[in-house]
């Protein structure tokens, strides 16, 4: 609750200030639009095996199994002039191919969404070799499941979020970047239920490699010519004198909801559950108001997720519905980067259904947003939008026990849409 009260005692003196109303210069747009462009691709990931445990005649027996390929799809940003790179990546889980050693019916070593950071310090530019370095955060999950199993809902997951660590190079032509790069997780060894009451030592291979091909667009490079300048300033008349420089918007995208705290009902009644990393992908719907003198917005959103735990003759689900009202302060301009922070009021209604016995709970929380804008002008019809969220300690209630719903909810990019604007300019 701290980090709650920080976040009003920050934000309502930030909120008094207003950013001026400014006439946009051919130097300031030259500046601004070079700051960050987009990129979009995909990439084959190769995960390079470990040893597992199995059941021997009650003894327990080493096994090795080899790698894992995966191919995925990618989205995300260069910021600051060719010095950093933000993305996200989507796992085409479909595609993956998977070495399954002997005494198993199936085996799952799977990365989900990563998000991260390259940083370069010999920033990306055509015909030029950059190397990098970085840190990434993504899920990992693994289950296997012997021959001969008859559990009637198959074996429980291990799951963890792990930060492995980033190099690599990436060369650059006139519209791709093309890298190669590995990663060392020093989160390689942990232990995994084989059955109710057995677990066996897992140990991950900590180097995985990776190629990756991206398309770059630089979007705004039309905005830094001398008529693009006159047009937008006379786009920042219009839209003052139609007062829509305040302007009701809409927004949606997807987001991601990784767990951050573990739950003690599934540590006390279904340990094999304990361990069993919950994340979800999910809508991010937001309807508001921004209001251009004070830079702030205030909106109402919703989101929903949930998660199934199956395994040994067990199957526990959840979902969240959560309804709230937010509003959000724009610290600063930084080239049109513009990071944002405010509190969120939700009305949650959170249910698990535990082998077919449902439990429900609603509530009020009170949580955190920051987030960042990519705002290069504030007479656009749209813009992208990065949202993080935190609840603290938000939880339900089973039997004297708390099932926690304390996710980070992380929406990479949300399309936001002012409405009523591009009416406007275009009359």
């Amino acid at each position: 609750m701290k980090a709650i009260y920080l976040t009003f005692f920050l934000y309502l003196p930030l909120s008094l200030f207003a950013q001026s109303d400014q006439v946009y210069t051919q130097s300031y747009l030259d500046k601004s639009t070079r700051f960050a462009w987009f990129t979009y691709g995909g990439d084959l990931n190769f995960m390079t095996g470990g040893r597992t445990q199995l059941l021997s005649e009650g003894i327990l027996q080493n096994t090795d199994f080899g790698h894992t390929l995966m191919p995925r799809l990618t989205i995300g940003g260069i910021h600051f002039w060719g010095h950093a790179d933000f993305y996200v990546t989507f796992p085409l889980s479909f595609l993956t191919l998977q070495d399954v050693p002997q005494g198993l019916n199936s085996l799952e070593v799977y990365q989900g969404v990563e998000t991260g950071a390259r940083l370069y310090p010999l920033r990306l530019k055509p015909k030029r070799l950059s190397p990098f370095m970085g840190l990434s955060f993504r899920r990992i999950r693994f289950a296997q499941e012997p021959e001969g199993s008859r559990f009637e809902n198959g074996v429980p997951n291990y799951g963890r979020f792990i930060y492995p660590l980033q190099f690599g190079l990436t060369y650059s032509t006139d519209r791709w970047h093309i890298s190669a790069s590995g990663y060392y997780n020093f989160q390689n060894t942990f232990d995994y239920y084989i059955t109710p009451q057995a677990k066996a030592d897992v140990e991950l291979h900590p180097l995985s490699f990776n190629l990756s091909l991206l398309r770059y667009i630089d979007s705004d490079r039309h905005m830094r010519t001398e008529k693009a300048v006159e047009s937008i300033n006379d786009n920042y008349r219009t839209l003052r004198e139609e007062g829509l420089l305040s302007a009701w918007f809409w927004g949606v995208g997807p987001s991601a909801a990784l767990q951050r705290s573990k739950s003690p009902y599934l540590a006390t009644n279904f340990p094999f559950f304990h361990d069993d990393y919950a994340a979800s992908i999910l809508p991010d719907l937001s309807l508001g108001r921004y209001f251009h003198k004070p830079d702030l917005s205030a909106s109402l959103t919703y989101r929903t997720y949930g998660n199934t735990y199956e395994g040994f003759d067990n199957k526990i689900q959840t979902r969240r519905h959560s309804v709230g009202v937010e509003s959000v302060k724009f610290l600063f301009n930084y080239l049109g980067f513009v990071p944002f922070l405010g509190p969120v009021l939700t009305y949650e209604h959170l249910r698990a259904s535990v082998n077919q016995t449902v439990y429900t709970e609603q509530k009020l929380a009170a949580g955190i947003t920051f987030g960042w804008d990519i705002r290069v002008t504030r007479t656009g019809s749209s813009l992208l939008r990065t949202n993080l969220r935190y609840y603290p300690n938000l939880h339900m209630n089973i039997e004297g026990e708390r099932l926690m719903f304390d996710h980070l909810e992380f929406n990479f990019i949300q399309w936001v849409q002012f409405i009523g604007r591009k009416k406007a300019l275009r009359r």
